[in-house]
């Protein structure tokens, strides 16, 4: 019996110190991969990231391609008659970074104008989505992707970050396309007292020799800190009186 104890406790102390040393080995592995992570990238390719992120490929505009330089044609169509329709309504919003929200109902419906089938995309699961890159999927012979951007003169040669792409379990990217930015600068100005944003001027941008910088991020959710994820580390809370 005493033989049998004595073997029970070496076991359990072995199985203790495993698991011990497997999960420092694990926390060492992970301290150094988080390590490697926060290391920001610079200059990376975003046609490399497409396709390792989504597996499909940003395609090269090519000027010797009738069907782009069509889609081209309709695309600087479509970006000066949404501008002229924006101009003349005004964009009513406080914040110049919430009028892009406001250019994108004038910029799918002049595409449609034209002649090119713009969507709201859909992503691999079969759903429509607003949010994330790109703001705009056209259907059809050439299949493109665009985003929509607006921008301040003031700022435009400065270092601020402005475009932004995040992987997702279920892409918006389901095919390969040519990717194009358009953008509009702003002006802001007042019309009955209210505060208006304008488009003035506009660029198409191609995509395909893009690079950008890498950052990770560490995040957290409300539920997370203030909701019933959180209860194990609230420690005190109150009404105000």
């Amino acid at each position: 019996m005493k033989t049998n104890l004595r073997t029970c406790f070496v076991i359990g102390l072995a199985f203790v110190f495993t698991t011990a040393l497997a999960s420092a080995q694990t926390n060492a592995h992970l301290i150094a991969t988080l390590g490697e992570l926060t290391r920001p990238e610079k200059q990376i390719s975003f046609k490399t990231v497409i396709e390792a992120t989504t597996h499909f490929h940003v395609l090269n505009f090519d000027t010797n391609n009738p069907a782009h330089v069509e889609l081209c044609k309709k695309l600087l169509q479509a970006a000066a008659r949404a501008g002229e329709h924006a101009a003349k309504e005004g964009l009513e919003t406080a914040r110049a970074n919430e009028a892009g929200n406001h250019l994108e109902p004038f910029v799918r419906a002049a595409l449609r104008e034209v002649g090119l089938p713009a969507r709201v995309p859909v992503n691999s699961s079969g759903a429509a989505q607003v949010t994330g890159y790109p703001d705009v999927e056209i259907t059809g012979v050439t299949p493109c992707y665009l985003e929509l951007k607006t921008y301040n003169a003031a700022t435009a040669n400065t270092t601020q970050r402005t475009f932004y792409y995040s992987p997702s379990e279920h892409p918006k990217i389901t095919r390969d396309a040519l990717h194009f930015l358009l953008a509009y600068q702003l002006e802001k100005t007042t019309r009955d007292g209210k505060a208006i944003f304008t488009p003035v001027h506009w660029k198409l941008l191609t995509l395909e020799d893009l690079a950008v910088d890498l950052k990770f991020e560490f995040n957290q959710s409300n539920r997370g800190l203030y909701g019933k994820d959180a209860a194990s580390a609230l420690l005190l809370e109150g009404e105000v009186k």
